[in-house]
């Protein structure tokens, strides 16, 4: 499905930068020039997110709309800024915005970022992806000793519960979604975490140590966390 996004703003270079980002990415994008158009044309449109420029736009304006779409955008909002201040951005997240960015922007960081905000949303529908042999309509999967609730997102073995970091059940549950299959390092960086990040394979080799550490009988000798070695990991 192609995603969409509402676009606020009367600057035509800022416009013409994410044209290039949605080109990329084969997004589309609607542009609207002031808050009730936006909010109009958010009753008129299925959207994936938000772009918000406050060049033009006070910041109580901004927060007021923000408290009036919020619940009504099941994706992330992005508000661009002039002034990046600790009051800005406070102000901003309490009204439950995604992310404030400073001018001027990084397209190559920003559409990493917009890349991963949009795995995080919708990371939950990513169970249908999971194996054939798995029970599409049971979040709840079990190999072994372990039981892997991705509706709950919680691990438990031998009916223990395992304390996991949001980013080790991310990797768990990403690897048991493509059960059996070698994954290699970038793969795992690009499903789990959504953008480039460096070190890839320190940040993959710590991960699945602490999972094999929590999980395994015995994290040396594991059985279902394997290396498959100039490759990358399987889940079997």
């Amino acid at each position: 499905m192609t995603k969409k996004f509402l676009l606020m703003s009367q600057q035509d270079d800022l416009v013409q930068q994410l044209q290039a980002i949605c080109k990329k990415e084969h997004w589309t994008y609607e542009l609207v020039t002031t808050p009730t158009g936006l909010v109009v044309a958010l009753e008129k449109n299925q959207i994936s997110g938000i772009w918000w420029d406050m060049t033009e736009v006070s910041l109580d304006t901004t927060i007021a709309t923000m408290t009036l779409i919020r619940s009504q955008v099941q994706g992330p909002i992005t508000v661009f800024t002039p002034r990046f201040t600790e009051h800005i951005q406070r102000k901003l997240y309490r009204a439950h915005v995604d992310d404030v960015i400073a001018f001027p922007l990084l397209l190559s960081v920003f559409r990493s970022l917009i890349q991963h905000r949009l795995w995080t949303y919708h990371y939950p529908q990513m169970h249908s992806l999971a194996d054939d042999n798995m029970t599409k309509n049971d979040p709840v999967i079990t190999t072994g000793s372990w039981e892997i609730n991705q509706e709950t997102y919680t691990v438990t073995k031998n009916d223990k519960t395992i304390a996991l970091t949001p980013k080790e059940f991310q990797l768990l549950s990403y690897l048991v979604d493509h059960k059996g299959q070698v994954l290699n390092r970038d793969q795992l960086v690009n499903g789990v975490w959504g953008y480039d990040i460096l070190d890839t394979s320190r940040i993959v080799d710590i991960h699945i140590s602490h999972l094999r550490d929590k999980l395994e009988d015995d994290s040396q000798h594991p059985t279902h966390l394997l290396t498959v070695r100039g490759f990358g990991y399987k889940f079997v």
